[in-house]
């Protein structure tokens, strides 16, 4: 693999990252249960616990 195809995978996994954390804030805002969001979104409850704090 070069250096660029390593770096446009590392951008796109980064991507569908903050995609997921969008998606669970989203969920979060529509008062959806932490342990329904996880396993919609593959985040793990504590993540999603973070980003709840966050929204405060």
């Amino acid at each position: 693999m070069t250096l660029a195809e390593r770096l446009m995978r590392e951008g796109m996994e980064k991507g569908i990252e903050k995609g997921k954390e969008e998606a669970a804030i989203n969920a979060l805002k529509e008062g959806l249960d932490i342990k329904l969001i996880a396993k919609f979104t593959g985040l793990s409850v504590e993540r999603i616990e973070e980003l709840k704090k966050s929204l405060n």
